[in-house]
């Protein structure tokens, strides 16, 4: 993962729940219409969080949300 993605990684959740100031999801906008590995992680978050609220509510444990946020992380780091 390059400098700039890391960069921005930090403030994905905000950006996608729309907790961010114009300028700076115009600046994220802008990298990810440049860097599709970033564009295809925001994607699949997208798609997940689509799926969850269209989703029954469920209890997860704690090791399901372990190896989910690690599985996120791998992605973003292009493993």
């Amino acid at each position: 993962m390059s400098e700039n993605c890391r960069k921005h990684f930090h403030r994905i959740s905000e950006y996608l729940d729309g907790e961010l100031d114009e300028r700076i999801c115009a600046e994220i906008e802008r990298h990810l219409k440049d860097c599709p590995r970033c564009r295809d992680c925001i994607d699949s978050l997208r798609d997940t969080i689509r799926l969850c609220r269209e989703g029954s509510e469920e209890e997860v444990s704690d090791d399901f949300r372990t190896r989910l946020r690690a599985s996120l992380r791998e992605c973003m780091e292009g493993r």
